[in-house]
């Protein structure tokens, strides 16, 4: 069915459809996408074309045409996306359409409907093959060439394209050995070896000496190949590469080729910091005065950072000073480390001047102005900028506004939250704060926090903290007697409320569980009705499942929250191993925020941080005793 008779169609029916009351419009619409789904095209197409004016018919259109593409499907295409060019399926349709084409090798008509260079990579070499198919090689040579030239593996769609310039000599031995050494910086073995039969037998040599080197680069040192300058080019890498694998040789090679080649400053700056991050991270205690010499001349603000943290981890407190006085001289310090300036001062038994430094750190709504209001015994200040009704700012947004209401209702979340950021993205940051307050009142808590967020409302309280689904998260938190504020705090960090969520690990729903604790936990609490992971995405089960997981983590750590947060996001036995070793730790256990800004993984100590902030936030938000850290915590040691 072509998509102009489709409208025409659509639009006779238009005086019938207006009769429809809206439940039964959507009605017809789960009815036609449901015969879709059973490939009963011409039912579904009956149904909807009785729902002419409703938000989401567009999407059966979608689905009506991407089933029945030809090599004539162009005008339907067309008119599809012109006729939904703010709908995020246009852009969607186009891409299907060009696969299409591409894959029944319909090159002149890839060309015509998309006649510029792609942004993909898969696209661009279909591109490529059409303008092959039209004899327009040295037209496209350039455009080629720069595609060749990566270390990461080229999708399928590049082979004939790159077979083509092969078999014509226009890949020469040049770009192919640019190419390899773009390979060897990546570790790409597969690629190396592959470009390796493409050498003639000079650089086949040379590159096979470059393999064997960076299987072994232990034999980097006094290396014959470097005495070559076309393997300069290497040295960096390499040098990289044998510090990964051991920190000692790696400084050592350094140094050594430091003192032969002349590496340029940009060369040698990269190198220091790249050391100087791995020593930091094998504990090696040994080359400290290498690095510290080295951090000195850098004037890195990440690693001066990372140079404090670890003396915050040895308590070393002349170390921190030191390297705090260092910081400060690159650039204004933070909240952050005025906090530990603070620490430092206070260490050094100078209450008053630490206090002083505590007073200014407590007017701020974050972590350190928390834990400098608890010293002081201040309240919290919360310092809100509470988003206010102004509801005529949305009426001419009715129809988008209708359009996600209806995304909503019928559970398209995928697409759901890719139109409310499209939605948000075009507004002034006054209607981005108006649409966040809209969606928190309609109890769309995630997008209101998508709200917050793209609008950098970070004092907007309402919309960033909404109280999702009271009911669920209340009754969850006293089946296992824990706070609904820290609840709320969890599944705000995890997911800001999105009952879909999916991370790229595999975590999923409110509360971001892993499959397998998922499974362990229901067996743990007898939860008879979890049988499969589909079912995280159902909040009632995740956030249960959540919950009891978290009450569990408790129990193990005796009622420090902290611990247990970080086991959370980290893994119990991840946070067992930072507790027990004694490699790069102080002889002295840590104090508890000691502990916290030591956590080697910078997400879980940005985890910990804002879980306990959310946690005071949610407490005021529901009218909670506010408390920041129990006094267990406060006087526990790590």
């Amino acid at each position: 069915m072509k998509v102009f008779s489709l409208s025409l169609f659509l639009f006779s029916c238009s005086s019938f459809a207006t009769s429809l009351t809206w439940d039964q419009q959507r009605g017809l619409y789960t009815q036609a996408a449901d015969l879709q789904s059973q490939d009963m095209w011409s039912e579904a197409l009956q149904k909807t074309k009785l729902i002419p004016g409703y938000p989401l018919t567009y999407l059966l259109e979608f689905e009506q045409i991407k089933a029945h593409f030809s090599r004539d499907s162009m005008l339907e295409v067309q008119a599809f996306i012109k006729n939904n060019s703010d709908r995020r399926a246009s852009y969607d349709l186009q891409r299907s359409y060009l696969y299409y084409l591409a894959e029944n090798q319909y090159w002149d008509e890839y060309l015509s409907f998309y006649p510029q260079l792609p942004k993909s990579v898969d696209l661009k070499c279909f591109h490529f093959q059409a303008q092959l198919a039209n004899d327009q090689a040295d037209e496209i040579w350039t455009d080629v060439q720069k595609t060749w030239l990566t270390g990461s593996s080229l999708p399928n769609a590049c082979d004939d394209v790159l077979d083509y310039y092969l078999d014509n000599k226009k890949i020469s031995q040049e770009l192919i050995f640019k190419r390899f050494n773009l390979a060897y910086v990546k570790n790409k073995t597969a690629i190396m070896s592959y470009l390796i039969t493409l050498m003639d037998k000079e650089n086949k040599l040379l590159a096979e000496q470059l393999y064997a080197l960076h299987k072994a680069p232990a034999t980097l040192l006094n290396n014959p190949l470097f005495e070559n300058a076309a393997s300069n080019d290497f040295l960096v890498a390499s040098i990289k590469r044998l510090a990964k694998k051991d920190i000692d040789l790696g400084l050592n090679a350094y140094l050594d080729y430091e003192r032969k080649l002349a590496l340029t400053s940009k060369e040698q700056d990269h190198l220091k910091k790249y050391l100087i991050s791995r020593i930091m991270i094998r504990d090696e205690t040994s080359l400290f005065p290498w690095l510290d010499k080295s951090l000195s001349t850098l004037g890195d603000v990440s690693l001066t950072e990372r140079r404090i943290r670890y003396a915050i981890r040895l308590n070393n407190w002349p170390d921190i000073e030191y390297w705090l006085a260092q910081l400060s001289e690159i650039k204004p310090l933070a909240s952050k480390w005025q906090y530990w300036q603070a620490r430092v001062l206070e260490n050094k038994q100078q209450q008053n001047q630490a206090d002083k430094l505590y007073q200014s750190i407590a007017t701020e709504r974050n972590y350190y102005g928390f834990l400098a209001a608890q010293k002081l015994g201040l309240d919290y200040q919360f310092n809100p900028n509470i988003v206010n009704e102004q509801q005529q700012d949305l009426n001419h947004l009715k129809t988008q506004l209708a359009h996600i209401d209806e995304l909503y209702f019928h559970q398209h979340m995928y697409l759901l939250k890719r139109e409310w950021r499209i939605l948000i993205s075009n507004q002034s940051i006054n209607l981005q704060r108006q649409l966040g307050l809209f969606a928190f009142q309609k109890g769309w808590a995630h997008l209101s926090v998508v709200a917050s967020i793209l609008s950098k409302s970070w004092s907007a309280l309402n919309i960033r903290f909404p109280a999702a689904k009271p009911q669920l998260f209340y009754a969850n938190a006293e089946r296992y007697e824990l706070d609904s504020s820290y609840i709320y705090a969890i599944t705000r960090q995890e997911s800001s409320f999105d009952e879909f969520a999916n991370s790229p690990v595999g975590a999923r729903g409110y509360m971001q569980l892993m499959p397998g604790t998922a499974k362990e936990t229901a067996r743990k609490i007898g939860l008879k009705d979890y049988k499969k992971k589909a079912q995280l995405t159902d909040g009632d089960i995740n956030v249960q499942l959540g919950t009891a997981y978290f009450d569990g983590l408790l129990k193990r750590y005796e009622g420090n929250r902290v611990l247990a947060t970080a086991a959370y996001n980290a893994g119990p036995n991840r946070v067992d191993r930072w507790q027990g070793s004694k490699d790069g730790r102080a002889e002295q256990a840590l104090a508890m925020d000691s502990w916290v800004e030591a956590i080697p993984y910078k997400e879980t100590r940005r985890y910990v941080k804002n879980v306990l902030v959310y946690n005071v936030i949610y407490q005021h938000i529901l009218d909670k005793p506010l408390e920041f850290l129990k006094p267990k915590e406060i006087n526990a040691r790590f």
